[in-house]
């Protein structure tokens, strides 16, 4: 269920936060259940994976220690989880607006139909990936009645775009030989280390136009040189990430990764600040 990773589906909270902060007192109750239920969603496709992956991720040093590929949990164990997972994703759908349900539905989708083989497209499976937290984004919107907004679709695509690619980097260069790396993720074979630095450039690119094109025209700001200001913050995390992947070869986990650097840590206890002062002046 990796419940280290439910911490992604806080991005339903992201367009209230970012655009209408007081839709969170108003409607805690759908905004918290859009959460919850991506929390279900996501943890009945990582069930659907494990099992489907079971003998590959054997061939991985790190996911052969899941509980389905090292057999700590049987087919029942599974099964009565997802069903578990099921009965609570229901529940959270009935306090969702019907739009809402319908992302979480289209998540759904998308993540099976991933899980079923989507997973083995190349650049097809780093996009469900990063449409999958879109969904996320444009669910949070909706269940605090605020519109969905282009322009942080578009940051939020670009940047998650950017970590399955750093993540694919990894696993293409640093932990696995080619070879076993083919084996465990097949997708690998088309991809190359140039061609995914590459495209980490180019989706570093796009996420810097889509965050200063959200904070100038769709953020509140009390002075707009604040908005600007902000600007070299995004720079400086995505730039320290391209170099934590590129030269220190690490990208394997992401929101782990990011999390325990000290740079990365400095700029957002900065950056988070000077959108705190943006947004109250």
């Amino acid at each position: 269920m990796r419940p280290r990773q439910w911490v992604k589906n806080a991005l339903v909270f992201v367009a209230p936060l970012a655009l209408a902060p007081d839709r969170l007192a108003h409607r805690p109750i759908p905004i918290v259940a859009a959460f919850a239920a991506f929390t279900a969603a996501s943890s009945v496709v990582y069930i659907l994976n494990d099992w489907l992956d079971r003998e590959r991720d054997l061939l991985h040093p790190e996911k052969r220690n899941r509980p389905l590929a090292s057999g700590a949990v049987g087919p029942v164990g599974a099964v009565l989880l997802a069903a578990l997972c099921a009965v609570l994703l229901g529940a959270a759908l009935i306090l969702l607006p019907l739009d809402a349900r319908l992302l979480v539905g289209a998540y759904l989708a998308l993540n099976l139909a991933y899980c079923l083989g989507l997973k083995h497209q190349p650049l097809v499976d780093i996009s469900i990936v990063a449409v999958g937290f879109v969904l996320r984004v444009a669910a949070g919107s909706v269940a605090a009645g605020v519109p969905p907004d282009a322009d942080l679709m578009i940051c939020v695509y670009f940047s998650c775009l950017l970590l399955s690619l750093g993540k694919r980097r990894h696993e293409l260069s640093a932990h696995l030989e080619a070879t076993d790396a083919h084996d465990h993720r097949p997708s690998l074979r088309q991809y190359s280390v140039g061609l995914l630095d590459s495209l980490m450039v180019v989706a570093l690119a796009a996420t810097v136009v889509g965050y200063f094109l959200f904070v100038r025209s769709d953020m509140t700001f009390g002075h707009p040189m604040i908005a600007m200001l902000t600007l070299p913050f995004a720079v400086f995390a995505g730039a320290r990430y391209l170099q934590l992947v590129v030269i220190h070869d690490t990208g394997g986990e992401p929101g782990r990764d990011l999390a325990r650097d000290r740079a990365t840590q400095v700029n957002a206890v900065l950056w988070l600040g000077l959108l705190i002062v943006g947004l109250s002046v």
